[in-house]
């Protein structure tokens, strides 16, 4: 499950700069929000936009902005590395098509398989969801991504502000208090499919903040149809800076089946995070795993290489190192 924190490295905006983005191009004039609600926010930008009759514009800004680079890579080392840890599958939050890119360059040079696009806003497609829910396996060639939040292409139906959430999710806002039977609530075909994929497969989060109100309360919902409680059933890589982050994040995160698997993400004096330490600890795992392949016997001529870790990375905490500390060894 990959967000927005993956394909800032190829320099896409995250839902924050874009909603900045939006109201400098289509609402100079609005206040900023008081309360810092940036969900909220969204809806009045948009409410802006669609009184002033630039919609049209507004989807092509989004398109224009997630539509794939044409003058530089679509992709890193870093997504080719997480496409080989074999994962059965691969679901994105994203827009654009990083992961599409990535994946088609590992299947090159063996039984090349485009890699599709399938977007869960496309309702005149949805067969192809369900397609994609029967393809995952351990097998998984990674001949398609499912964007649960929509594709550039289709910006029309792109979930971006509060009034989308509600719309594809359905009509139950998580910032308006508990639902009084909050496990059953499964009235929006985005629903029936987040829910059926946290119920089958535990996911691994990766770029991926935590803090979309729907998507958590998604999580809070499979806990207590299946009487859950704190149990873990799924992962999300997660940055600290100091222990008392890291000590909220994972107290917030095992409330709702969630391990997080930390890595250090010092700030510099502007207060910006380093999330190198992220591309360290995949190119590690990738590392890992490549030797674990070839243990049984000697790779072929030119096969087999490990990936090499960038050299600016050099001087993060290893993966054991990053295990160490969360385990408190």
């Amino acid at each position: 499950m990959v967000g927005a924190g993956s394909s800032a490295i190829v320099g896409y905006p995250g839902w924050r700069d874009l909603i900045t983005s939006l109201k400098k191009k289509f609402a100079p004039d609005l206040p900023e929000p008081a309360s810092g609600d940036y969900l909220v926010y969204s809806d009045l930008i948009k409410e802006s936009i669609v009184s002033s009759g630039r919609i049209g514009e507004y989807h092509k800004f989004l398109d224009r902005t997630f539509e794939p680079h044409r003058n530089r890579e679509n992709y890193t080392d870093f997504h080719s590395a997480l496409i080989r840890l074999g994962f059965r599958g691969l679901v994105t939050t994203n827009y654009d098509k990083v992961l599409e890119f990535a994946a088609g360059a590992v299947n090159n040079g063996r039984d090349y398989r485009p890699c599709e696009s399938i977007d869960l806003c496309n309702r005149h497609r949805q067969y192809r969801v369900f397609e994609f829910l029967r393809s995952l396996s351990p097998e998984n060639l990674y001949t398609s991504v499912l964007h649960l939040h929509g594709c550039h292409d289709n910006a029309r139906e792109i979930i971006l502000t509060r009034g989308d959430y509600l719309d594809k999710y359905g009509m139950r806002d998580p910032e308006r208090g508990p639902s009084p039977r909050p496990g059953r609530i499964l009235d929006s075909f985005h629903r029936k499919v987040i829910w059926s994929l946290l119920v089958m497969h535990p996911l691994v989060f990766v770029g991926f903040g935590m803090n979309d109100p729907f998507f958590m309360d998604m999580l809070r919902i499979v806990q207590h149809d299946f009487s859950l409680d704190a149990d873990p059933v799924h992962f999300a890589i997660m940055r600290y800076t100091t222990d008392d982050e890291r000590r909220a994040i994972e107290s917030e995160l095992r409330g709702n089946g969630v391990q997080p698997i930390f890595y250090y993400a010092p700030r510099d004096q502007n207060g910006v995070a380093d999330h190198r330490g992220l591309q360290n600890m995949i190119f590690d795992l990738q590392n890992i795993l490549a030797r674990d392949q070839r243990r049984p016997a000697e790779p072929e001529a030119g096969q087999g290489d490990l990936l090499e870790i960038p050299a600016e990375a050099a001087d993060l905490p290893s993966l054991d190192e990053v295990n160490r500390r969360t385990l408190g060894l």
